[in-house]
C-alpha cells in the first residue's frame, strides 16, 4: 500500500510518500510554485489513498482535486479537525474551528511523547496547545510569527533591507537586528513565561514540542528544555490516515 500525505501551509507546501507506513519520498515548496510543478514527480505513481492537511485554501482544494482524479484517478481526503481523533480530545466548542495544523500536531506529539505537553507550531502565526496525559486539549493560544510581526513594524518601509538572519549580538546594531531581535525575544519569553506558569497551576512537568519553519532558529534562544520536531503535522497526518484505513 502506498499512501500520499500533503501539508499544505501559509507559506509552503509538504509531501511525504509512504510505503506501508515508512517514509519512501518527500518533497516540499513555496506555495507561489505552481501545484502542477510541485506534484510533477508523482504522476502516474499507484497510490492507494491521498490524505491532506491544507490551511484556507479553497482554490488549493480544487486544483489538487482535479490533479489527483486526472493523474491518479484517485478523490483526496481533506482532513478536518474533530472532538477525537487517536487517542486526543479537542477543547474547542466548535471543534471543526480548530486549525487541521493544530489538531495533526497535537495527535502526532501524544503518540510521541509521555505525559503533559505544550505543542508549538512557529509559522507565520505562533500557535501554543497544551494536552494532559491522556490526550485532553485544555485550549491553547494565537499570537503573531516572526513575519507577521516583521510586516506589522515596518509596513511598506522602502527605505530598510531585513536580512534574512542577523549576527549573534546581544543588541541589535541596525534596524535590521533591532527587529529581529526584538520579535524572536518576544516570541521566546512567551513561550517560556506560558510553560512556566501552566507547571505551576497544573503542578507538573510539561514537555515542549516544538515545529514549523522558523522553529529551529527561535528554539536556539530558549531557556528552558524543548524538543524539535520538525514534520509534526505529517505525521499526525499520517496517523490519523493510518487509523482511517484500519
Amino acid at each position: 500500500m502506498m499512501k500520499l500525505i500533503i501539508d499544505r501551509g501559509n507559506t509552503a507546501l509538504k509531501w511525504q510518500v509512504l510505503k506501508s507506513g515508512v517514509l519512501h519520498e518527500q518533497g516540499q515548496a513555496l506555495n507561489t510554485v505552481p501545484l502542477t510543478d510541485v506534484l510533477q514527480p508523482l504522476t502516474g505513481e499507484r497510490f492507494t489513498s491521498i490524505y491532506v492537511s491544507n490551511v484556507g485554501s479553497v482554490d488549493f482544494c480544487k486544483q489538487l482535486s482535479e490533479w489527483a482524479d486526472e493523474h491518479l484517478q484517485l478523490s483526496p481526503v481533506f482532513v478536518e479537525s474533530a472532538r477525537t481523533a487517536c487517542g486526543v480530545t479537542n477543547a474547542y466548542d466548535h471543534p471543526k474551528q480548530l486549525g487541521v495544523d493544530r489538531w495533526l500536531a497535537m495527535i502526532a506529539a501524544h503518540k510521541t511523547y509521555p505525559g503533559m505537553l505544550c505543542v508549538v507550531d512557529i509559522g507565520t502565526a505562533l500557535t501554543m496547545d497544551f494536552l494532559d496525559d491522556d490526550g485532553l486539549h485544555l485550549g491553547g493560544f494565537i499570537v503573531p510569527g516572526v513575519e507577521l510581526m516583521k510586516t506589522s513594524l515596518l509596513g511598506q518601509t522602502e527605505k530598510i533591507s531585513l536580512q534574512d538572519k542577523p549576527s549573534n549580538n546581544q543588541f541589535g546594531k541596525n534596524t535590521s537586528e533591532a527587529v529581529f531581535l526584538g520579535i524572536e525575544q518576544m516570541l521566546q519569553a512567551f513561550i517560556e513565561q506560558k510553560m512556566v506558569q501552566t507547571q505551576v497551576n497544573y503542578q507538573q512537568v510539561i514537555s515542549l514540542i516544538l515545529t514549523g519553519g522558523y522553529a529551529k532558529p527561535l528554539a536556539a534562544g530558549l531557556s528552558i528544555p524543548y524538543q524539535l520536531h520538525t514534520e509534526l503535522v505529517l505525521d499526525g497526518l499520517n496517523m490519523l490516515g493510518e487509523q482511517a484505513s484500519s
